[in-house]
């Protein structure tokens, strides 16, 4: 299944590819006002030098179908909805909308990278509110912000903490769904979702999965993540990802969910199950010591391919 910006769905984003549609757009007012933010100058404080992103539409979703009541979607991330929409969509895609699944030894692995989601930041300015009473020449009470903020932020209940924990998002599927196998999320930065297939690829491989479903999520197009990208220099000023050209000057983020189902081929096989591809072999590497924490090693990215 996919959902991706300008496609809720796997024949609109096939589409998009084959016409070569370019998604990515200005930060839309449905999500911030980037000009708020926004200042070329990467040395500017508290600025963000990219204005450029990938974003969902709505998503229709309810949350009864899952047994969630409507009165905790506010203290929920949407990323952990759009999970299980993604994941439903995914069954049904591979035939198991309808016939048996050996759910006891299915295995579910998240793929997601970082954190700050909008949700987790809100509540995070709420819980530090209290520290302006710390400092009382600021003339600012902790009990007037409130005040003047409370609509703007979220209330905490006892939906809160899970709602925005990035592994709850797995364990969510796998209550919604019934899976018995193992169920943990994955933080690999931009490999998440690979790395998610990874460690579906070795359950199936040990057997302690009959069935892994993999998922790769991410929608943290937050003021947060633009000004953390930004300040560490890896954010595209031209809102465009050009892997290697010499004209490259950064990534470009975007919002997205994407889920594949994957079994033992022989297993497949004898199941009747449509077979999309193959893994033919799979491979992880470091770079090791470097120049840099993020400078590309050439003999890591070799090392890579050759145990693949």
């Amino acid at each position: 299944s996919a959902l991706f910006p300008d496609a809720i769905g796997l024949s609109e984003y096939w589409e998009n590819i084959l016409r070569r549609h370019d998604a990515v757009t200005e930060v839309p007012a449905s999500h911030w006002d980037w000009r708020l933010y926004y200042d070329p100058d990467p040395a500017a404080r508290d600025k963000i030098v990219s204005k450029w992103g990938g974003f969902l539409g709505d998503v229709p979703f309810d949350p009864l179908t899952y047994g969630i009541a409507p009165r905790s979607i506010p203290s929920v991330e949407p990323l952990q909805l759009l999970v299980l929409e993604g994941v439903r969509r995914a069954l049904a895609d591979a035939g198991y909308g309808r016939r048996p699944l050996d759910r006891e030894n299915t295995a579910t692995v998240l793929g997601v990278g970082g954190g700050g989601s909008a949700l987790a930041v809100s509540y995070g300015l709420r819980s530090c509110l209290p520290m302006f009473d710390s400092v009382p020449e600021l003339g600012i009470r902790a009990e007037q912000l409130l005040e003047k903020l409370d609509s703007k932020l979220p209330e905490w209940t006892e939906d809160s903490f899970p709602g925005i924990l990035l592994n709850v998002a797995a364990g969510r599927v796998a209550n919604r769904f019934d899976f018995g196998g193992a169920n943990y999320a994955i933080d690999a930065a931009c490999a998440s979702s690979l790395a998610a297939v990874h460690a579906c690829a070795r359950e199936l491989e040990l057997g302690t999965a009959n069935v892994a479903v993999a998922i790769g999520a991410d929608t943290v197009q937050t003021p947060y993540a633009y000004m953390a990208f930004s300040k560490t220099r890896a954010r595209s000023q031209r809102g465009r990802c050009s892997p290697f050209d010499a004209a490259a000057d950064g990534i470009v983020l975007s919002e997205g969910v994407g889920v594949v189902i994957l079994k033992r081929l022989a297993d497949a096989q004898r199941d009747g199950d449509r077979i999309y591809a193959v893994i033919q072999g799979i491979g992880a590497s470091s770079d090791g010591m470097d120049k840099g924490l993020t400078a590309p090693n050439s003999a890591g990215q070799t090392r890579a391919i050759r145990r693949a």
